[in-house]
């Protein structure tokens, strides 16, 4: 048998049967992504799974996570994790500081009657005024959120207003490497397929 004939029953099969197989499934990845618009090829829409599918996955993504992940109980619970008394004191101390430069640089007769240490003192009276009611302030808080935390909501509308070309861009730089390796086993599955279409070829001619 000549070259040719040895070339087109044997070895052409498996390249043909291994390029097949590599380049369906690299395409099949693409496809679950891009393109983000759809696109009209003689009457048939193309858009990319994740794309088309944007809303449908918004709803059972943030339904997973308010249900299943991050409940809005969660988060009252961190809520009250926070110390308030120190909480309530270093927000006060700090506004203290920052109004009282305010109103001593406009008014600096002030400083003629009261001193640093005086300030000081009454700073103090009412950052321990404020802070013994913190604690209540933030069980009043949290009483108050308990069911007006919508959770699933919040993240659904998040979820559809992140750009899907920066979330397709996340996800190609993440799984590239398993995007590729699939793309092998294709290749590698189309190859024993070209094989045994060779041997079959083989064969035949017997």
């Amino acid at each position: 048998m000549a070259w040719t004939g040895i070339f087109n029953l044997l070895i052409l099969p498996v390249l043909l049967a291994g390029a097949h197989g590599y380049f369906t499934n690299w395409i099949a990845i693409k496809l679950l992504l891009k393109p983000v618009h759809p696109i009209n090829i003689l009457g048939f829409k193309l858009q990319g799974l994740l794309p088309r599918r944007q809303s449908e996955l918004a709803e059972r993504i943030s339904e997973a996570i308010a249900e299943r992940f991050l409940t809005h109980e969660d988060i009252l619970a961190f809520i009250r994790q926070v110390d308030p008394v120190a909480a309530m004191r270093g927000l006060l101390v700090e506004k203290w500081e920052e109004k009282l430069n305010e109103v001593l640089e406009s008014m600096p007769f002030v400083k003629m009657f009261v001193t640093s240490e005086k300030l000081e003192g009454i700073r103090d009276k009412i950052a321990d005024a404020f802070s013994s009611e913190a604690e209540r302030f933030t069980d009043h808080l949290v009483q108050s959120l308990e069911g007006k935390i919508d959770l699933k909501a919040t993240l659904r509308r998040n979820i559809l207003a992140f750009d899907v070309s920066q979330l397709n861009a996340i996800i190609e730089q993440i799984g590239y490497r398993e995007f590729r390796e699939i793309a092998w086993i294709g290749g590698g599955l189309g190859i024993l397929i070209g094989i045994l279409q060779a041997l079959v070829n083989w064969f035949s001619l017997g």
